[in-house]
């Protein structure tokens, strides 16, 4: 084999490995990203159900005129 196909041979090696770290390294630059975008989504619709359930919780009072406009309704029907 001649020198100058050692060192073409020698420098596709050397250029391949540097592509394919590259690669690994873009890739799990990308999956990171990707994991970090679904754990902040996450995290978004979480706080946000504990908002709804917070919005949806009556005191006591609340209930206690909703019972009455219950009693009133049903009593309106029986007429």
């Amino acid at each position: 084999m001649l020198p100058l196909e050692l060192i073409i041979r020698a420098l596709s090696i050397v250029f391949g490995l540097i592509i394919f770290i590259l690669a690994i390294i873009f890739g799990w630059f990308i999956f990171s990203i990707l994991v970090g975008v679904l754990f902040f989504i996450w995290i978004i619709f979480y706080v946000r159900s504990l908002w709804n359930r917070r919005g949806e919780k009556t005191s006591a009072n609340d209930a206690i005129i909703d019972a009455e406009y219950t009693v009133i309704d049903i009593e309106d029907s029986d007429d």
